[in-house]
């Protein structure tokens, strides 16, 4: 009886609830059409990207960016500089506000780097989002972002895309790319909506009365 009562659990569970969505471009070859962006205390660079339409949102768990390089400056005037991972709301097609700045469990190295979401940040369907890096407290580091010109995206399931131009801000002096995007992945956990989560509830209650009564 119990192994019937996960399973009739497990099959009222819509597939979105079971797996992060997933969407990203890594598989967009690497060519020398875009030069890797490099940040610093006076460089910012992000990509956009937009959510599915799961109608309760999702939980953000964690943005991939791709590492060229990493540079330190022992002999900068102010050092103790340190990579940044912001997640902005949108505002007319560019960054917009902060919503979380973004951790990483150790120094930022070349590589793909995961960048962790610690607290879950719901992010609403059908939402555009940017991600930037740059380097706040200090001078003596830069960091170089891996960019394409490949404007295509794997989203799993469909319905996530990354947006095809990137924001820049140097000196003070925005600017919108057309040519080049970052390398993203993200991934984010849909959300129940509270009516689901009832009906499981009910469900669930009423499948353990039926197996108590068989007792």
């Amino acid at each position: 009886m119990k192994k019937i009562l996960h399973i009739c659990m497990l099959s009222l569970l819509p597939m979105g609830y079971a797996w992060a969505d997933v969407v990203s471009n890594f598989a967009n070859e690497k060519n020398q059409a875009c030069k890797p962006f490099v940040v610093s205390d006076s460089a910012l660079f992000a990509g956009s990207f937009t959510t599915g339409s799961f109608g309760g949102g999702y939980n953000l768990d964690d943005i991939r960016m791709s590492v060229v390089s990493v540079s330190l400056d022992a002999t900068a005037s102010k050092p103790g500089g340190k990579f940044v991972v912001q997640l902005w709301s949108d505002s007319v097609g560019t960054p917009g506000s902060i919503l979380e700045t973004l951790t990483q469990g150790t120094p930022v190295s070349p590589g793909i780097k995961a960048f962790g979401s610690s607290k879950g940040t719901l992010l609403n369907s059908n939402t555009r989002y940017w991600v930037s890096v740059t380097v706040q407290g200090g001078n003596d580091l830069s960091v170089s972002l891996e960019q394409t010109n490949l404007k295509t995206e794997i989203s799993t399931p469909s319905g996530w895309t990354i947006g095809d131009s990137n924001f820049s801000l140097v000196d003070g002096t925005p600017k919108i790319d057309d040519a080049c995007v970052p390398y993203l992945k993200i991934t984010a956990v849909p959300v129940p909506e509270p009516s689901s989560v009832a009906l499981l509830g009910l469900t669930g209650a009423g499948l353990m009365f039926l197996a108590r009564r068989r007792k």
